[in-house]
């Protein structure tokens, strides 16, 4: 019943995933996206639980690409909701567990929404909860563009020219997020996946500028055809911050989603993030769901 996923799959399981995961956007385009972007030296693999044709249940795994150290791996798994309590998830994670055994990946990181049935399979795996998100969600038709700082100019993706800065100033805040370890991601591998691509919308991703400077970006999703959509990033240099200007970047950023058709925006932060869910709260943010972050250590038992 398990077999190697292939492109051939996206489409049934950007469903199925999409069906496990509301609180997220899945979709066939970005799907393909993600999969075309992920270097080669990581070693993904894909594998997908079948019955009758259907795919019920399906895992990716790598090495983590973001992280220096290789023996650091990441899975996701998932699944179909309808299909839980079967040992759909137990078998492909002891795929899993065996191509990991075979790269040299000894610590894996994945993450899951906190519920009973994900609890018990991350634990009885072997992994340990690290950290967990609030996965808040907000109607932008009801967001008010807040003003930015006279001395701070913005501009849309779509208007940028060089991606380099934007990798720079991305690196730079996701350290600063709790349970992120972004320290090996090298320009190309980065433009791949968030420059002039599907998961990165050019007309509502917006960038701030001081003196010409970059301080601050926020990145968003916005699915068109489903009105749906997801914050990236949102974030602002050490030396820039305290003057409100992620709070009214955020805001004009979800008002252009709205004049695009977004009906709902969800984003993911970690409870730890004060600052940033602060922000959310200011714009109307309300909780949607968690979600848990889990790691499998070498000296874990399965």
């Amino acid at each position: 019943m398990i077999r190697p996923g292939t492109r051939d799959d996206v489409p049934q399981a950007a469903v199925l995933r999409q069906r496990a995961w509301p609180d997220t956007i899945i979709t066939a385009e970005g799907m393909r996206h993600f999969l075309d972007a992920v270097p080669e030296r990581v070693e993904q693999t894909l594998l997908a639980f079948e019955e009758n044709g259907r795919i019920l249940g399906w895992a990716g795994a790598s090495r983590a690409w973001w992280m220096a150290d290789p023996s650091q791996g990441a899975l996701e798994l998932v699944v179909d909701p309808e299909q839980r309590g079967r040992g759909i998830g137990t078998a492909l994670a002891e795929e899993v567990e065996a191509f990991f055994a075979r790269i040299g990946v000894e610590s894996v990181r994945t993450n899951s929404a906190d519920s009973p049935d994900a609890r018990a399979l991350a634990t009885h795996r072997g992994f340990r909860e690290i950290g967990s998100s609030s996965v808040s969600a907000v109607d932008p038709r009801t967001v008010e563009a807040i003003p930015l700082p006279d001395d701070v100019t913005v501009v849309p993706f779509g208007e940028l020219d060089d991606p380099e800065p934007v990798w720079q100033l991305d690196l730079e805040v996701s350290r600063d997020i709790p349970n992120e370890d972004f320290d090996h991601v090298e320009l190309d591998e980065w433009s791949k996946l968030f420059w002039r691509s599907p998961v990165v919308d050019d007309d509502a991703s917006l960038a701030a500028y001081v003196d010409g400077e970059l301080v601050a970006i926020t990145m968003i999703r916005v699915d068109r055809p489903s009105g749906r959509g997801k914050n990236n990033l949102a974030g602002t240099r050490r030396a820039h911050r305290g003057r409100g200007i992620a709070t009214a970047l955020k805001s004009q950023s979800l008002v252009r989603a709205a004049a695009l058709g977004a009906t709902i925006v969800l984003t993911d932060n970690e409870e730890q993030n004060a600052p940033m869910l602060a922000v959310n709260a200011k714009l109307g943010y309300r909780p949607f769901a968690r979600r848990i972050t889990w790691e499998r250590s070498p000296t874990a038992s399965a």
